[in-house]
């Protein structure tokens, strides 16, 4: 007996649920679409800065210094022993955060260390390459008028960074 009656209001409950939900959707007004991105905004940048070269004379050795999304640095060919740089990251409660700052510290420590050994730096490189953009709208009513909601639209572009630095020293 009380399942039943159970069972009796359960569906009474779902049906006053079902059709309040497509009473809302014979309400519910159309979101506007967002424009189409324009090409430009997904086209990539790249900027060279070159010092004054000398073309003519020794034989030079040269040093690659590539920082990629800000995430890891990497030297080609290996300098003292090292490869990479990887940014100090600290322990949070259940995951590790990068310290700000520390990934520049280590490549600016590391070019001024090049430098006082006699490399010089010829060549600046910035890469900065869209690779995905995402969309959103966002409702709210508006206090005086809630039949009339308010859209903001926000869209965000994902990036691929890089900058990579080239140094180079006469040979011996």
């Amino acid at each position: 007996m009380k399942y039943s009656l159970l069972i009796a209001v359960f569906l009474a409950l779902h049906s006053a649920a079902e059709a309040q939900t497509t009473e809302a959707k014979k309400v519910a007004r159309p979101v506007p679409a967002f424009p189409t991105l324009p090409e430009a905004a997904m086209q990539p940048t790249a900027t060279v800065t070159r010092a004054p070269g000398n073309p003519a004379g020794p034989r030079f050795q040269y040093q690659l210094l590539k920082i990629q999304n800000g995430q890891i640095a990497i030297l080609a060919p290996a300098w003292r022993g090292l490869t990479m740089l990887k940014p100090e990251r600290i322990q949070k409660s259940l995951w590790t955060e990068i310290v700000p700052g520390s990934l520049d510290d280590k490549v600016m420590h590391t070019l001024n260390e090049l430098t006082a050994e006699g490399w010089e730096l010829l060549e600046v490189y910035n890469l900065s390459q869209p690779v995905g953009a995402q969309q959103s709208i966002e409702t709210s009513l508006a206090f005086n008028d809630p039949n009339r909601p308010v859209y903001s639209g926000t869209t965000s572009i994902t990036t691929y960074t890089e900058t990579r630095y080239l140094l180079r020293r006469p040979l011996p």
